[in-house]
């Protein structure tokens, strides 16, 4: 990190979720960033600087905040105390209809619409279109989207999608996830990909990351595996800024995080959604640390832009850095399992960089792997793995606390 630069002022970081990042501590501890805590969470380190309700309330009021948030949970406090301007902006990306109306222009010809729970049976597919994306239009962590090959498919997939909202929403506020409305889109086959990045002072696009996700067949929606090298950056960075110097402009975006997923197909990138006010969730920024030596949180919070140019013109940087997310089973019971993660982190060998657990109770997932390797094909061989067998089961007698 280049000693010289320096937080701006008025940066506040909301903290919660099962699994913290220790880029994101370590950058807020640096910066002295004001930092408010929604449980559930894991205890912070007694340096940070915690708000109160009314201390949190009154900065994020402020027309001149800087937010950026680790975890979907803390949307809802931060919805309800943003200026109306910036509540306006993250009102654009939170509702993936209404981000898909922003970008119509820009793509008229792809098809999409949006249903009520109680529509979604009359839906019928268009002529032009034979495969098709369901999703709430307001969701997260890859919850209740469903990949629909035709109409014969069509009723399967939105009793599985309801079923799936219906079991998250017991552990999940109404910010993060709802099952009022749901986007129908026009599937676009191409490889997917997710990048973290900011909208600066002076409204210029700001790439603090882009990871590859790859998927093992083509039903597969879940977030098993992410990765990050230069040639992943390197084909991607240049459309990805100009789409979102669009959006950015045609907003007035200014000191702004996101997380923003497209499709890449021919040459051509194609927006999935956006996620305001943070970067990719559960620690998958900390790769780009370990790809290219710079804390992505640092950049933000001082408000600069790492030089890619050198940066992927660097032969040193040469190696595939992975994230690799252990799901929970669906046989998975609380009170009768428990997972054996030192099995799950000896899989990875001296290929494992770092291992986060989580809390089954709140998550659908037990915790987060960062890896690196020197051949693609290895990191892909963890889209089949099988967490099945990592549960054990628990020994009769010992309740479960």
């Amino acid at each position: 990190m280049n000693e010289n630069i320096k937080a701006t002022g008025l940066n506040c970081c909301f903290i919660s979720g099962p699994v913290l990042s220790p880029i994101l501590l370590r950058a807020i501890q640096q910066w002295d960033i004001s930092t408010y805590i929604q449980p559930p969470t894991p205890a912070l380190p007694q340096t940070i600087n915690i708000l109160t309700d009314i201390q949190a309330v009154s900065s994020i009021q402020n027309q001149n905040a800087v937010v950026i948030m680790n975890w979907e949970a803390s949307l809802s406090f931060i919805l309800d105390n943003l200026p109306q301007q910036r509540l306006n902006q993250v009102n654009a990306f939170k509702n993936k209809t209404t981000f898909r109306k922003l970008i119509k222009e820009f793509y008229p010809d792809l098809f999409y619409v949006e249903l009520t729970r109680e529509t979604l049976p009359d839906f019928r597919f268009p002529k032009q279109v034979n495969t098709v994306v369901l999703k709430p239009s307001l969701g997260t962590a890859s919850i209740g989207i469903h990949i629909v090959h035709g109409q014969k498919e069509w009723l399967k997939a939105v009793d599985s999608v309801l079923k799936d909202i219906d079991i998250a929403k017991e552990h999940m506020n109404p910010a993060m996830l709802n099952d009022s409305c749901f986007l129908v889109e026009e599937f676009i086959d191409g490889d997917e990909f997710a990048c973290d990045g900011f909208w600066d002072a002076n409204g210029k696009t700001v790439i603090t990351g882009i990871y590859q996700h790859p998927f093992a067949s083509n039903l597969d929606v879940s977030d098993t595996v992410y990765y990050t090298s230069t040639k992943v950056v390197a084909q991607t960075i240049e459309p990805t800024i100009q789409i979102l110097e669009h959006i950015g402009n045609k907003l007035q975006m200014r000191r702004f995080p996101f997380h923003f997923e497209f499709r890449f197909s021919n040459g051509n990138l194609f927006p999935i959604e956006l996620n305001p006010l943070r970067f990719g969730q559960v620690a998958l920024p900390d790769i780009t640390e370990y790809a290219f030596g710079f804390n992505p949180y640092d950049l933000f919070f001082a408000d600069k832009a790492p030089d890619w140019n050198s940066l992927l013109a660097d032969s040193n940087y040469s190696k595939i850095y992975g994230f690799v997310l252990a799901s929970l089973p669906e046989k998975y019971e609380s009170k009768k399992h428990w997972f054996d993660e030192q099995s799950f982190c000896n899989i990875f060998g001296n290929k494992l960089l770092n291992y986060l657990p989580s809390n089954p109770q709140i998550t659908p997932f037990f915790g987060v792997a960062h890896i690196v390797v020197d051949k693609l094909e290895e990191v892909l061989a963890y889209l089949d793995l099988d967490f099945d067998s990592f549960l054990r089961v628990r020994e009769q007698g010992i309740e479960f606390i």
